[in-house]
């Protein structure tokens, strides 16, 4: 019998953060956080699993407690353990997640998004923003006959789309061309790129806001461009929708689009998307097979109906957005101090903290330097700030330690003339 290369691990055993990594480089093929995809020098010293979470706050299972500023990438808009969200999967804690027929949270989300994001009349569900996506442009390609969606932001990871903007192995060939990027903000560029495939643009998808805000006569330019083209607007709002407004960008800035595809914050971090629009174009929805097993999920579909009457009833997105203008201030301040070049840039709800390249050090290598001096004050390695609205004074006196300690270890990084060692 072949002995297995895997070690035998008692029932019920919850070792420390070590023993964690261990069994998960046994046998996943991304043991650990998309945070760390791309930084693989940095995966030996940032921490990989949480034990729980409460607040803005995460633990691992040493006992270690961090701050976390980057929340799941961006869903968990309220915070970890919210009392919302809490009392509703109590609530909820007999109820079948899925059965043979569907539970009526799923009325009451759809009822609320109607009543909340302007483009809203009629709303169908996933789980992933990507879903949303694919099934927004499938929408727009059988409602108008035509082939090309204009794009501006990133949309997911389903062939339709990275087909053009990330290539790579496993894609079919002829699936790609179909999909033309243009530049946020730019208007005529937009212009030429509906021109050059006048009579076969289905629709324009956008991130209406993301590292950039719009400018004031972008977004109603879109809306004019894509009428006078006879295509779809469609918004992807999984990123900001109820974080930047409780009502989404198109309610910040008064353009409706045709189609918004929503997520992330929809279920405070629960799996939960939605795709809403126009009635007549939803009802396209029945004829471009959309179905998934778990659309239906009802716990999470009762965990949004706590959270969308909560953003309704309360400014969520303007509290996320104070703290995050603070935290911001902090950054800049720290940078500042350390007479260093990084800044944090974007909206306030979500935003990047910047570091130009200097000489030969790359962004990355003072990306690098900052995130392990920020584990060092007990703040998790963050690039781009998604602030929840649970982040308390304290965590941000802790926040602000962190990124005076973090900047100036940058800065001595690069007064030390090692820059070209791996820092």
């Amino acid at each position: 019998m072949r002995r297995s290369r895997f070690r035998w691990w008692p029932p019920g055993r919850v070792g420390g953060a070590r023993e964690w990594r261990e069994r998960a480089a046994a046998v996943l093929v991304q043991p650990y956080a998309a945070a760390l995809w791309h930084y693989p020098t940095f995966r030996a010293d940032a921490p990989w699993y949480f034990a729980r979470g409460a607040g803005a706050r995460l633990w691992d299972h040493d006992g270690r407690e961090f701050v976390d500023l980057e929340m799941g990438l961006g869903p968990v808009l309220l915070g970890y353990d919210h009392p919302i969200v809490r009392r509703a999967l109590r609530r909820h804690a007999r109820t079948p997640v899925v059965g043979t027929l569907l539970h009526p949270s799923e009325v009451e989300v759809a009822e609320l998004l109607v009543e909340m994001i302007p483009s809203a009349q009629l709303a169908v569900f996933g789980k992933n923003g990507a879903d949303a996506c694919t099934a927004a442009a499938r929408v727009a390609r059988a409602a108008t006959g035509r082939n090309i969606i204009l794009s501006s932001g990133f949309h997911g990871m389903h062939d339709w789309y990275i087909a053009d903007c990330y290539p790579g192995p496993g894609l079919v060939p002829s699936f790609a061309g179909y999909v033309k990027n243009f530049a946020f903000n730019d208007l005529d560029g937009l212009a030429r790129l509906a021109e050059a495939y006048a009579g076969d643009v289905a629709g324009i998808m956008l991130d209406p806001a993301n590292r950039e805000t719009p400018r004031e006569d972008f977004l109603p330019g879109v809306r004019r461009i894509a009428d006078a083209h006879g295509a779809l607007l469609i918004f992807d709002e999984v990123l900001t929708g109820f974080r930047m407004h409780r009502g989404g960008v198109q309610a910040l800035y008064g353009v409706t689009p045709d189609l918004t595809c929503l997520g992330k914050a929809l279920a405070n971090g629960l799996p939960l998307s939605a795709l809403v629009g126009r009635a007549d174009l939803m009802q396209v929805v029945d004829r471009i097979f959309y179905a998934l097993t778990y659309q239906h999920d009802s716990v999470a579909l009762a965990v949004s109906s706590a959270c969308l009457r909560y953003y309704r009833d309360h400014d969520v997105a303007g509290e996320v957005a104070r703290k995050g203008e603070t935290i911001r201030g902090l950054f800049n301040a720290a940078a500042a101090a350390a007479r260093l070049s990084g800044r944090g840039v974007g909206p306030p709800a979500r935003f990047e903290l910047d570091f130009w390249p200097v000489g030969s050090a790359s962004t990355v290598d003072q990306q690098l330097v900052f995130f392990r001096a920020l584990l060092e004050r007990g703040v998790l390695p963050v690039r781009v700030v998604l602030p929840c609205e649970l982040i308390s004074d304290a965590d941000l006196e802790q926040v602000q330690r962190a990124f005076d300690h973090g900047c100036e270890q940058v800065a001595r990084y690069l007064d030390s003339g090692r820059v070209d060692a791996p820092p």
